[in-house]
C-alpha cells in the first residue's frame, strides 16, 4: 500500500477503569513524556468482574443495565500509544466502542477494553489499584 493510499490515525477518547486510571501507570504504559491529564468519567450498562487482581469490563447482566463504571477518559492523540495500550491490555480484551458521560455532563463516543477471555476466569469483587500497580 502506498503511503497515500495509507488511513491516517485519528485521536480517540478512551475509558479507563482500572489500572490505567493511574496517571504513573498511562505514562509509562503509554511511553509519555509528560503526566496525562485524565479526566474523571463513567460508561453505564457494563459491570466490573474481577480476573485475579485485575478489573475486567462486562457488559451488565438484563439485571444490572441501570449500572454505571466510574472512570477516567484520555484522548489518544498517537497511533504508536494505541498500539501500546493495546499491548499492555492483552488478548484477554478487546476494543469496544461506548458513550463515555464525561465529569461536565457531555457524552461522547469512545472506546474502552472490555473482556474477551473465558467468562468463568471471572469472579465478583472489588479492584484495588493498590495490588497492581
Amino acid at each position: 500500500m502506498s503511503k497515500d493510499n495509507q488511513v491516517k490515525f485519528s485521536p480517540k477518547l478512551l475509558f479507563f477503569y482500572g489500572t490505567l486510571t493511574l496517571e504513573h501507570v498511562l505514562k509509562e504504559v503509554a511511553g509519555l513524556t509528560d503526566t496525562p491529564i485524565l479526566r474523571k468519567a463513567s460508561i453505564t450498562r457494563y459491570t466490573i468482574k474481577l480476573w485475579g487482581p485485575y478489573p475486567a469490563l462486562v457488559k451488565a447482566t438484563s439485571l444490572e443495565t441501570e449500572s454505571t463504571v466510574q472512570g477516567k477518559a484520555w484522548l489518544v492523540c498517537e497511533e504508536m500509544q494505541m498500539r501500546r495500550l493495546a499491548y499492555y491490555e492483552g488478548r484477554n480484551y478487546r476494543m469496544e466502542e461506548v458513550e463515555i458521560s464525561l465529569e461536565n455532563g457531555k457524552k461522547q463516543q469512545g472506546y474502552t477494553f472490555v473482556w474477551d477471555g473465558a467468562p468463568e476466569d471471572l469472579k465478583d469483587g472489588v479492584f484495588n489499584p493498590g495490588r497492581c500497580a
